[in-house]
């Protein structure tokens, strides 16, 4: 069969008329995406460039949440904090309180007191976020990363504020009260007692003043004691300020790269959907003119007839 010649003039309009509706598809497609370049056939250098951005947005994304996830720990371990100095206070009113007891009253506070020894011990052990303690060990650690880079991170220690190394002497010591007897020792050891509250006869009026002196030591240990869990906290609250400044610049920088990533390959909406309005347009004038190139061959064929 043979093949059907084409004038010049049908032709031409005919790859033109083809020529326009490939760049008619194409703006549709990027006005249905938004984008400029989806592929590397569109433009390679900036298709890759645009994807080594997005790469590293979403790898900075993943030490965004462990970020987030560090904040959350220390977090955990500064509300912990704060409610073992409460519980150290508690005991520090309540010492005083024996000061002007009686024998019932001062027997119901040795019982409060171990009773705030056993709390302390409680607490210490539940303060744990995703099975991270970091007040129960000196061993454990909190170690987050900000980029790909091996030193561009932030350790934090742990502390031990079990009840064995919580309390701490007049000169800031541990007094390291062994585990296993420290509630039946926090009042006649730890504290500096030497007995239990309710032996004292304050009858006696020598006895009185060794138990307020007694009541003092006591006192300046749970001082001691409040002190160094302020600290520990202060450290952990400017650990965690600092997790905080490094979220706010990795959300921000992500923000950067995305933008720019976007620039390389987002279509202006705007322009592209001018583009189509006139190539649109342009369509219609090619129609037209294919319609009128026919009309002169068939012009021809009326000679015929």
């Amino acid at each position: 069969m043979a093949d059907v010649s084409l004038s010049s003039a049908v032709r031409s309009n005919l790859l033109s008329l083809q020529n326009t509706t490939s760049l008619i598809d194409r703006t549709q497609g990027r006005l249905s995406t938004g984008l400029e370049i989806s592929s590397p056939s569109d433009d390679a250098v900036k298709f890759f460039q645009a994807k080594s951005l997005n790469d590293r947005a979403a790898d900075l994304s993943d030490r965004k949440s462990a970020i987030d996830q560090g904040i959350s720990a220390l977090d955990t371990a500064l509300k912990a904090a704060d409610a073992l100095e409460d519980l150290a206070k508690q005991m520090k009113g309540i010492i005083d309180s024996a000061r002007s007891g009686d024998t019932a009253q001062r027997a119901e506070y040795s019982d409060q007191l171990k009773e705030l020894a056993v709390q302390i011990e409680k607490l210490v052990s539940d303060a744990t976020y995703q099975g991270l303690n970091l007040l129960n060990s000196t061993s454990s650690k909190l170690s987050v990363r900000f980029s790909d880079k091996a030193d561009s991170k932030l350790d934090v220690d742990g502390v031990d504020f079990n009840a064995s190394t919580f309390f701490l002497d007049s000169a800031g010591s541990a007094l390291n009260a062994p585990n296993a007897s420290v509630t039946e020792d926090i009042v006649q050891s730890t504290l500096g007692f030497g007995a239990l509250l309710s032996t004292f006869d304050f009858d006696d009026a020598e006895v009185l003043a060794s138990f307020n002196v007694m009541a003092d030591t006591a006192v300046t240990r749970l001082d001691e004691t409040i002190s160094n869990i302020q600290a520990e906290a202060a450290t952990m609250a400017n650990n965690v300020a600092i997790l905080q400044v490094r979220a706010d610049f990795t959300e921000e920088y992500i923000g950067t790269l995305e933008t720019g990533a976007g620039k390389l390959t987002v279509a202006d909406l705007n322009e592209e959907g001018a583009n189509l309005l006139a190539l649109q347009t342009r369509q219609q004038l090619g129609i037209q003119a294919l319609s009128f190139a026919g009309q002169a061959e068939q012009s021809i064929l009326g000679l015929f007839r």
